[in-house]
């Protein structure tokens, strides 16, 4: 069994939330990327484990799933349990106290892989994953993994945790305005798919604030500009 992270940055009091465990397109520490559907070839749920000890009680679950080009854990703690109790208690305080050090990684099988190039960089495609169990640990080999949420999924959107997205998404307005042709056109399309789709699931109750209404906006921009950097054609 293979194992790679994800990092827990919120905590809800109902023990539910969403971690993002691996960006699709991206090369992670151990050079490996994913292709769609490597996640998502089957509905996949797994046990919530301590440090991956298969003979420990488990504390909670997590479903598997990708949504464009991310895979995602939607996890449960059971708070019935005293193992749940306390690993929520014990995430609650490492995410109010200082910068969080707790880290979460989730065992797998590689079902189906082949070996690619980029440019003269030699990485492994997964193209299907068994996903076994999620795990807390201390450090895993994931790249630029965290999770998203660990609230309702409709809770607002924090402003500050998108301030250097949004310092990218500056620079790549810049560069857009003095050449829109940059933007190839998948990264168009894919632009366009992915703004209905968030702007339908961050529409906001009429009684919103300004405030909050502006954080969701700065966060949707954010995310579409990080999604779209991939798609600037290199001079």
């Amino acid at each position: 069994m293979l194992t790679k992270n994800m990092t827990v940055t919120e905590m809800s009091d109902s023990g539910k939330g969403l971690a993002l465990i691996a960006n699709l397109s991206a090369v992670d520490h151990d050079g490996d990327t994913y292709a769609p559907g490597a996640f998502a070839w089957k509905e996949q749920w797994a046990p919530l484990l301590t440090a991956h000890d298969r003979w420990g009680m488990p504390f909670g679950k997590a479903r598997v799933y990708e949504e464009g080009d991310a895979a995602y854990a939607e996890l449960h703690l059971n708070l019935d349990t005293a193992a749940g109790r306390d690993w929520h208690a014990a995430l609650k305080f490492d995410l109010a106290t200082g910068k969080s050090v707790q880290e979460w990684s989730y065992g797998y099988d590689v079902l189906d892989a082949d070996l690619q190039f980029r440019g003269l960089e030699k990485i492994r495609m997964l193209k299907k994953l068994d996903i076994h169990e999620v795990s807390t640990v201390v450090r895993g080999a994931g790249q630029g993994t965290g999770t998203v949420s660990m609230k309702a999924r409709n809770a607002a959107l924090k402003e500050g945790r998108f301030d250097g997205l949004l310092g990218e998404l500056g620079t790549m307005a810049e560069v857009l305005k003095g050449d829109p042709g940059l933007l190839s056109a998948t990264g168009r399309k894919q632009l366009g798919d992915i703004h209905a789709a968030m702007g339908a699931a961050l529409v906001l109750p009429p009684e919103t604030g300004a405030e909050e209404k502006a954080a969701v906006n700065n966060a949707v921009a954010a995310e579409l500009q990080r999604i779209s950097r991939r798609h600037l054609k290199q001079a």
